[in-house]
Formats: C-alpha cells, structure tokens, sequence
C-alpha cells in the first residue's frame, strides 16, 4: 500500500518540465546599434566624431612636439657672435638653415636689424603670430565636438525613448515591461556614447592648448634675450 501511494508522485515530479534560467550577456555594442535607422545613423554621426576628434589630436599633438622641442643652446650664442663681428647676412643665413620656429622668428628681427626697436618687435611679433597660426590649426573644430557630441546624444536619446513609447501605445497585448525597458536602455546608451566622446575630447582639447601656452612662452623669452643682444652696450 505504501508504494502504490508514492509511485504516482514520483512520476509526478519526474514528467514536470524543467525551468531554465536564461542569462543575458551585457554587450554594449548591441545597445549602441539596437534602435532603428534614425536612431543608428546619430550613433554612426557620433562615432565619426570621435574617430575625428582623435585624429585631429594627435595630428596637432605632434606637430606642437616639434615646436617645443628644445633649442640649441648655443643658437643664440652664435647669433650674437655673429652680430658682434657685424655679420649680418651670415647671422641671417644662419637663421634660415635652422629651419625652426626660433629660426624664422629670429630671421625677422635680424633682418631688420638698424631700425628702430619698435619695427624689430612687431616684425617678430607678426612671425610668432603667423607661427602661433598655424599650431592652432583646426583647433576650433576640436573644440566644436565637445559640445556636439553629447546634444547627438541626447537627440538619440530622444528618439529612442519616442519610439519606446509609441511601440508600448500600440502593442495589442497587455503591458510588456520588457519591450519599455528596452527602448530605455537602448535610448540612455545614445546619451552615454555622447558623453564618452565629448569628455576626451575636452580633455585632447585643453591639452593642446596647455602645449601651445608653453610655446608662446617659449617664444616670448626669446623675443626677450634678442632685444637683449641688440640693445647690449658694445
């Protein structure tokens, strides 16, 4: 009697069906891509963007190197040698086979050496500028993705969280939390790749400039050591 009354429970708990668990991975790549075409075309716009972003960085980052890298110490030395023995034209040529920022700056105050002060100054001043020029070149379209990137973002943003909700008004079924959850987390991680361009681009940006700042320093002391040597009594 005792086994005919556990059999049929045995059997009952052996035919039940099994609930699995099923574990989603996190793939934030999928996210990124999950929305429709309008939706990836800003995410597409937005990693262009970064893309640009690191290119113009390290395109200006080492062209600047080149302007801050260190100058012959003896650079001025000769140059105020060369002076000394009235040379002019050899203190010139000289300038012209550094080929550096230094040189061609140094180029314009040589040559008009025997005018006044004032000429020497602005005439140096106008090559430090032209030089100054072409280290800021496109900077300013540096400095644009920043503000960009994340109003794309949160355009993407937008976009998702309309399509979530237009899909939950006009879903047959009861309420799917699943089908609200995705469009949000898919909407949030437009905001989220907006963010993630934006904040090293800022970063590439202020970078450079704090580089560009030490050359104009740079070029400032040796504005300042010329009109020294010219003006030093003999």
């Amino acid at each position: 009697m005792f086994f005919v009354n556990v059999q049929p429970v045995f059997l009952q708990t052996a035919t039940e069906p099994l609930v699995k668990t099923i574990t989603h991975e996190f793939s934030f790549w999928d996210i990124m891509f999950h929305g429709n075409l309008l939706a990836n075309i800003v995410m597409i716009t937005v990693l262009s963007l970064g893309a640009f972003s690191l290119f113009l960085f390290l395109e200006r980052w080492f062209y600047i190197k080149t302007l801050n890298k260190k100058m012959d110490k003896n650079f001025l030395n000769n140059i105020e040698d060369l002076l000394k023995e009235e040379r002019i034209d050899a203190a010139l040529e000289y300038c012209m086979q550094t080929d550096t920022p230094e040189g061609r700056i140094l180029e314009k105050g040589v040559s008009r050496i025997g005018r006044p002060v004032s000429d020497i100054m602005s005439a140096m001043e106008n090559q430090a500028q032209n030089e100054l020029n072409k280290a800021e070149k496109n900077l300013n379209l540096l400095a644009v993705v920043p503000s960009i990137a994340p109003m794309l973002g949160l355009l993407g943003t937008v976009i998702g969280m309309i399509l979530a909700f237009f899909s939950l008004s006009n879903s047959t079924g009861g309420f799917s939390p699943k089908t609200l959850s995705e469009g949000i987390y898919t909407a949030l991680g437009q905001t989220a790749v907006g963010l993630a361009v934006a904040i090293p681009a800022n970063f590439f940006y202020n970078l450079l400039l704090t580089r560009i700042d030490r050359f104009v320093l740079k070029v400032q002391n040796l504005t300042s050591r010329f009109l020294d040597i010219i003006n030093k009594p003999i």
